[in-house]
């Protein structure tokens, strides 16, 4: 075996690793050849021993080399693995393995200078990042590697503690062992469907309603039941006949802001609706992703804070009012049904980070969430009504129509008179504005008026009229007005 070690050529140990595997794949050592022991090769090669017996043990992990004590360094044969399909052949069908989700829709891509009514995530301006990294050094150095460690597969007790009594401020009565801490709202979604439907079940759901929700019902073969809507709200006749004829697994309800509409049940919509479906015996999943940001008029009580059977689960999260990325969510539920999602949860993953619980129970019972939400219903409040007063300067009544929110950070446009077939998205990305298409919202888009979802969330209020000023100059184009 001849090898050529260089000075000037890296680490000589890589060296001869590097050899050894060009002569095995040009046939020059053949499976079963031996190679000089290492003491040899050492003398032969002018190298330390252990230096030589280090390439050895690389080439053995990387499958060249079998080792034996007391044995000749021997070619490994590797008749077992897979042949390199041949030029052009198609590869592994990955696609045909996978559950049929089809990919995520690709978004038009946005102009320099574009503004964006398309992102609905927390504006980075707004986030708090210095006084939580406070809270998350404090917790390091009083709690050091006990936050480091795998923690409770329910989320800490504290942290869910601190939830409960922030859900009692809402009217909801939950004790802590009635709290599951979940990765952001979308898993505890997953997991309640998971847990409460199977296959084949049928889930309503208002319509619109929050698309990623209709992707998963996808995922877990689950119906979509639309939900009729009129116009001030659910028809509730429809949805008696509805949950008779078609007994429904569970009902998936927005009650506040919903996605994408931004609107919100009155409270006797909301008393109807657990009546309804309490009578029919029908579980109700809250998603209380923006209860926090009514910042018009006084909060009307969730769902939750109105039932008495335990027919309700609520799912918050703080993914749109803090840190999207920090992924803290949470479930409200009776013990049993806890006590099963948590066990549903651990089959799948350990928990949620003990660290990142125990930082933000820092943060709010220091009293600055309290603060940052106070500071966002201020900036919301101003960004709202720069929304709505652009949107009556710029945007003809007569092929557009809208309601005014009482919180969150989305507007939900009616357009009549507009080609069905258009791409809405792509079109007025080219007048430097992105949007949300409304027809994703629907579980079957329907004929008729187009629709159109703003958000208002990453935008201050320049911003905001400027986008807006932009949006009726494209619709305008688009309409040929």
């Amino acid at each position: 075996m001849l090898l050529a070690i260089k000075e000037d050529g890296g680490p000589k140990g890589k060296q001869v690793v590097t050899q050894v595997q060009a002569l095995i794949a040009r046939g020059a050592l053949k499976p079963g050849e031996a190679l000089p022991s290492t003491r040899l090769l050492a003398e032969q090669l002018g190298l330390h021993r252990s230096t030589v017996a280090a390439a050895y043990q690389d080439l053995w992990a990387q499958g060249c080399l079998d080792l034996r004590p007391g044995a000749q360094p021997r070619v490994r044969p590797r008749g077992g693995l897979i042949p390199a399909p041949p030029a052009g052949a198609p590869g592994f069908p990955w696609e045909a393995r996978l559950a049929d989700l089809g990919r995520l829709p690709r978004r038009p891509v946005r102009p320099e200078g574009a503004i964006s009514f398309a992102d609905f995530t927390m504006d980075p301006r707004l986030m708090p990042v210095a006084a939580f990294e406070r809270s998350l050094r404090s917790v390091l150095r009083r709690r050091g590697p006990e936050v480091l460690a795998y923690g409770d597969p329910q989320g800490q007790p504290g942290f869910r503690a601190l939830l409960a009594a922030r859900m009692a401020q809402h009217g909801v009565a939950a004790a802590p062992e009635e709290i599951l801490v979940t990765h952001g709202s979308q898993q505890a979604l997953e997991l309640v469907l998971r847990g409460v439907a199977r296959p084949g079940d049928a889930v309503l759901v208002e319509t619109p309603t929050y698309n990623q929700f209709l992707r998963l019902l996808g995922l877990l073969g689950l119906r979509a039941l639309a939900v009729p809507e009129g116009p001030g709200g659910p028809d509730f006749a429809a949805l008696e006949a509805l949950v008779r004829r078609e007994r429904p697994a569970l009902a998936y309800v927005m009650p506040s802001f919903r996605n994408p509409t931004g609107r919100s049940l009155d409270p006797a919509q909301r008393e109807r609706l657990l009546a309804l479906c309490g009578a029919a015996g029908l579980p109700i999943l809250e998603d209380g992703f923006t209860e926090e940001m009514k910042y018009f008029g006084r909060a009307i009580q969730p769902l939750k804070a109105l039932d008495r059977s335990g027919l309700v689960i609520y799912a918050g999260t703080f993914s749109k009012i803090l840190f999207p990325g920090l992924r803290l969510g949470w479930i409200a539920a009776p013990e049993p049904c806890v006590a099963g999602l948590t066990a549903l949860r651990a089959a799948g993953e350990l928990g949620p980070p003990p660290l990142l619980q125990e930082g933000l129970e820092d943060f709010i019972r220091l009293g600055r969430f309290d603060q940052h939400l106070a500071r966002l219903h201020r900036c919301f409040r101003r960004r709202m009504d720069a929304a709505l007063a652009a949107l009556r300067r710029h945007l003809d009544p007569a092929w557009a129509a809208w309601e005014a929110p009482a919180g969150g950070y989305l507007l939900w446009l009616r357009l009549t008179g507009f080609d069905p077939a258009l791409d809405l998205e792509a079109a007025l990305a080219r007048h430097g504005v992105a949007v949300r298409d409304g027809r994703s919202f629907f579980p079957c888009p329907a004929e008729g008026p187009r629709w159109v979802r703003l958000s208002i969330s990453t935008l201050d209020e320049a911003e905001i009229a400027r986008g807006i000023e932009r949006l009726a100059v494209g619709l305008r184009a688009l309409r040929g007005t």
